[in-house]
């Protein structure tokens, strides 16, 4: 599946990290703003992560979310998570 965005294509997960199902009414699906180096690449407008909050997950008490594109902390950088 893919979610099409201003000409920019994101791949939707369909599995979270614990192998849980990401479907209707299981997922919160948001945005998280950050400029490490993936996102600031991207552009005006689209510097963030597309997340996905899964609710299995929140479910068993733990909190597992996806970043997409995956976040990797700049060189040097104090603040490791958007």
């Amino acid at each position: 599946m893919q979610a099409k965005q201003a000409g920019v294509r994101d791949h939707v997960p369909f599995l979270c990290p614990a192998g849980h199902r990401l479907e209707p009414g299981r997922v919160i699906v948001g945005w998280s703003p950050c400029i490490c180096p993936p996102c600031d690449a991207r552009g005006r407008g689209l510097r963030g992560h597309r997340t996905f909050l899964c609710l299995d997950c929140k479910d068993e008490h733990v909190t597992t979310k996806c970043y997409l594109p995956h976040h990797v902390p700049a060189e040097n950088s104090t603040y490791r998570w958007p």
